[in-house]
């Protein structure tokens, strides 16, 4: 035990001189806690959890895959021993924490709970405010000059990025690119009219055609061929839309209308981004749910990494519930959007010039491929969500592109 009161007292040494506002969960390499900041009322009580950094987060299934028991997953290497968990509060004057991870907010101040797990810990910072006082982080919201969402979302351990205000949109006959006006805005049926010299805007596209003459038979943003075949960046089977063929990639070969119009400056997801993205690490855990806006466009909610919920708004995670979970109005949506949430609407999907879907299911596309046939997209509708679903190449998909920071 001594070890463990040598590291804490020089932690807490450390932390008299720097408090931040939210402290990652870098310092473990599998468990972390699941929170890393948490703000509380005088007298409020907070239960802290810990968890397995590949996703495991106290329930019994994840991404499809069904536990049978505790004890499959405990096989599995995905249940930490709890009684093994040392809980220490840096200021006992501000906020205490039970040997179970129980917090109690004490008095106005800041403070730090210290989780000690094996040779490792985590850190929750914990704010206490008084009963008239708000959280002094201000929201995210709003948009950049270059057509993004002006909050940061963790794709990877280490690695965040801003979305485009809307799903990629292509007008065919002045070949221009832009990004939907609402974030839960999409064209729907009129994706059926794509073609070279169609004046409206199509949304659906097949796998990697923006425009980049690679050698695969289908590359054009409009193409409508139904073979996967036509769809392979390169003109092989085996590539992403990264590395030599990134250029396959609608947001790197292509300028974007009020979206910085320059080329380079986008991306796709890759399949591994969007799932760490969704819930498959510990600080992306609370931060996605389904939802429904003015009663019409459902899909899915994602919260920034520093999210301050709008005062008088609530927001439940899961993205495998219902859309109705989460109902906004038009004005709250804005009110949740100057926040700095992003909304990913449920498109529908085109299968050569016939759309189906739309408002009830949505498909996005990832840059990474599975095999001829196939590459990851995000695929969700009311009740199930998965983040690995097996795309055909050849139906056209929702693309929401983002930059890194």
């Amino acid at each position: 035990m001594n070890k463990y009161f040598k590291l804490f007292s020089l932690l807490v040494a450390v932390l008299s001189f720097t408090l931040v506002g939210c402290i990652k969960d870098s310092y473990y390499d599998s468990y972390s806690l699941l929170q890393s900041k948490v703000e509380l009322k005088v007298g409020e009580t907070y239960q802290l959890s810990f968890g397995y950094d590949a996703g495991y987060s106290g329930g019994t299934s994840f991404f499809g895959h069904q536990y049978s028991s505790d004890r499959e997953l405990q096989q599995q290497g995905n249940i930490y021993d709890a009684s093994r968990v040392l809980w220490k509060s840096s200021d006992t004057s501000v906020a205490t924490v039970s040997a179970t991870g129980l917090v109690t907010a004490v008095a106005v101040g800041e403070c730090n709970i210290v989780a000690y797990y094996g040779d490792g810990y985590d850190i929750c910072h914990v704010v206490v405010l008084s009963d008239g006082q708000t959280s002094g982080d201000e929201p995210e919201g709003g948009f950049t000059d270059y057509g993004a969402v002006n909050s940061l979302f963790s794709v990877a351990r280490g690695k965040q990025v801003q979305f485009s205000r809307g799903n990629l949109q292509y007008q065919a006959s002045t070949d221009t690119w832009r990004f939907a006006e609402q974030q839960y805005v999409s064209v729907g049926s009129d994706n059926a009219n794509a073609a070279a010299a169609y004046t409206g805007w199509i949304d659906l596209f097949g796998w990697g055609t923006s425009g980049w003459n690679s050698g695969a038979t289908a590359y054009l943003p409009y193409a409508t061929n139904t073979d996967n075949a036509d769809y392979y960046p390169g003109g092989d089977a085996g590539n992403d839309l990264l590395g030599s063929n990134d250029s396959a990639d609608w947001g790197r070969f292509n300028a974007i209308a009020a979206g910085g119009d320059q080329e380079g400056k986008w991306r796709t997801l890759t399949s591994a981004e969007w799932n760490y993205l969704l819930g498959s690490s510990t600080s992306r855990q609370g931060k996605s749910g389904k939802a429904v806006i003015d009663g019409t466009y459902n899909g899915i909610v994602l919260l920034p990494d520093n999210w301050v919920l709008p005062s008088s708004l609530t927001f439940t995670p899961g993205i495998s519930s219902d859309y109705t979970t989460n109902a906004y109005t038009a004005a709250q949506w804005t009110a949740m959007e100057d926040a700095g949430a992003v909304f990913i609407p449920a498109a529908g999907f085109r299968d050569g010039t016939t759309v189906s879907n739309v408002g009830t299911h949505g498909y996005y596309w990832s840059s990474t491929h599975i095999n001829g046939t196939y590459a990851y997209d995000l695929y969700f509708f009311s009740g199930y969500a998965n983040a690995s679903d097996l795309g055909t190449r050849a139906v056209g998909r929702s693309v929401r592109l983002v930059v890194d920071k």
